[in-house]
């Protein structure tokens, strides 16, 4: 009698590894600080010291209507966008949440030891008054000379993918997932796997000189808000040398990309 003894093979699953700093092209994208240069350690300085217990980031941008979203597929060369996860699949899903989130209030004060235009990547032209030219070349002149300028961040959401976004994948058979997949596998290719996003920034300008009158009078006569071409602000007085400016909106600091292989 001969007797066959059945055996099982692991099936594999994916594994996700972080991708080294040098290993995508973050010149290709210039809202990405090249790594460990001025301008990431003001990021990061910031973000260390509102998310202490936080992931270890491996990428430090500046981003606010195009942000990168949580599960999204990057070509490590070109920094394009290969493919977003479908939100009615992934969200749909009955195994459980996709994401694990969690938010946290940071009231820190930081200097900030880089231009304002180097840290937004943006390059910072704000208007205090619609009609008057001279207010608003001093407000730039008074923030482009500031002898000290703080950052203070609002509420922090840190967002990452949870072990049901690659237990969904390792088991589908969806043929949107299963391209999704294929993708995500590609050596070509990388996922932010985490991230974190402020909802407000507060920047403090200190000056040595005293405001321009006409500058101070404008500031004094009530917290002002203004739709500037990105965002919306306000600017608020503070003393005869000092102002803050508050900038609303999202704004996409740090993530973790990983690289995807079956194992």
């Amino acid at each position: 009698m001969i007797i066959f003894f059945g055996c099982t093979t692991r099936q594999k699953a994916i594994q996700f590894k972080p991708v080294g700093e040098t290993e995508y092209n973050y010149a290709a994208d210039s809202s990405f600080a090249v790594p460990h240069g001025k301008v990431w350690e003001e990021r990061k300085k910031i973000r260390d010291s509102c998310n202490q217990n936080s992931y270890e980031a491996n990428a430090f941008f500046m981003r606010t209507s195009d942000s990168f979203r949580l599960g999204s597929i990057v070509n490590m060369k070109t920094m394009q966008v290969v493919k977003n996860p479908d939100p009615q699949i992934f969200f749909g899903s009955s195994l459980g949440y996709m994401f694990n989130f969690s938010t946290n209030t940071c009231t820190v004060k930081k200097t900030v030891n880089i231009p304002v235009d180097s840290f937004m990547n943006k390059v910072v032209d704000f208007k205090i008054d619609s009609s008057n030219e001279n207010i608003n070349n001093e407000l730039m002149n008074a923030i482009r000379h500031s002898t000290l300028t703080e950052i203070e961040s609002g509420t922090w959401v840190n967002m990452e993918i949870s072990d049901v976004f690659t237990k969904l994948l390792d088991t589908t058979t969806n043929a949107v997932l299963l391209d999704y997949k294929k993708l995500l596998l590609s050596p070509d290719n990388m996922i932010l796997a985490k991230s974190s996003s402020i909802t407000d920034l507060s920047f403090y300008f200190h000056t040595k000189d005293l405001l321009p009158q006409d500058l101070k009078n404008k500031l004094q006569s009530k917290p002002i808000v203004a739709q500037q071409p990105y965002l919306k602000v306000e600017f608020i007085y503070l003393d005869d040398h000092s102002f803050r400016i508050i900038l609303f909106g999202a704004f996409q600091l740090t993530g973790q990309f990983m690289k995807c292989e079956l194992q």
